[in-house]
């Protein structure tokens, strides 16, 4: 999508889930709104993740995760601002830990994430009455689908499309055309080409022969153009004076 014409385009790519539907991707986005969910699913995940000769890591451990999804799901404002996914993680370690420990808080966080949003998927699909999702697809549709729940607030449409199916239509178009008029564009060409040809080989004279009176008699001047200058246009300028001015004098 994008607001404007001169903006390029922003994507959106949610994963899609073991039936390769849009279902598993929704129903996340779905349960991370839920508080209830969020909430069993962060117990669940610190149930799991503590040794259980340690259970009073429970608690704290519970709680960090529900720092976690509060701040990815947008619950909490960061530096006066409202923002959610991965970007409100970051201004957070940037406003809360010290530049030497970011790096190594920010795995931390992210790996707390990605563990209560894996618990938070089996909690809605428990909810929903749907199987658990195949082994082999869990790492691929929760990365993914963590990259999407972070990107799903800068594409605010109110919907999306899924292609159900295809069928591909095929067709074949044939064009019979008439041309009353094709023999005398034909010989329109023809001449065309001889014209082209003639321009080419054919040269172009032009004879002026000026007749003025003087004394008793009369005065010739002759002039001679040519559309190429060769030496046969000097050659037959000279023949053609001598011709014609010869018959001038020899007439009474």
């Amino acid at each position: 999508m994008r607001e404007t014409p001169s903006e390029p385009f922003r994507y959106l790519r949610p994963p899609a889930d073991e039936n390769s539907e849009l279902t598993g991707f929704i129903r996340l986005r779905a349960a991370l709104e839920t508080p209830e969910l969020r909430n069993r699913a962060v117990q669940r995940y610190a149930r799991k993740a503590v040794d259980p000769q340690r259970p009073e890591l429970t608690q704290q451990l519970a709680d960090s995760a529900a720092r976690s999804l509060g701040l990815f799901a947008g619950l909490e404002q960061v530096q006066g601002k409202q923002v959610s996914g991965l970007q409100a993680l970051a201004d957070f370690l940037e406003s809360n830990v010290p530049e030497a420990e970011r790096a190594r808080a920010g795995e931390m966080f992210v790996r707390i994430l990605n563990g209560a949003l894996f618990e938070l998927d089996a909690v809605a699909r428990e909810q929903a009455g749907a199987k658990p999702m195949p082994p082999e697809q869990v790492q691929g549709f929760m990365t993914q689908a963590v990259l999407a729940l972070s990107d799903a607030p800068f594409y605010p449409a109110p919907m999306t499309f899924l292609l159900k199916d295809f069928k591909q239509v095929q067709a074949s178009v044939f064009q019979v055309a008439r041309a009353p008029g094709q023999s005398i564009v034909y010989l329109g060409c023809a001449l065309l080409i001889l014209g082209i040809f003639a321009m080419l080989y054919v040269r172009d004279r032009r004879l002026w022969v000026w007749l003025s009176p003087q004394g008793g008699g009369a005065q010739a001047s002759m002039a001679l153009s040519s559309n190429r200058k060769t030496m046969d246009v000097d050659r037959e300028f000279d023949q053609l004076t001598a011709r014609l001015l010869g018959r001038l004098e020899k007439a009474p």
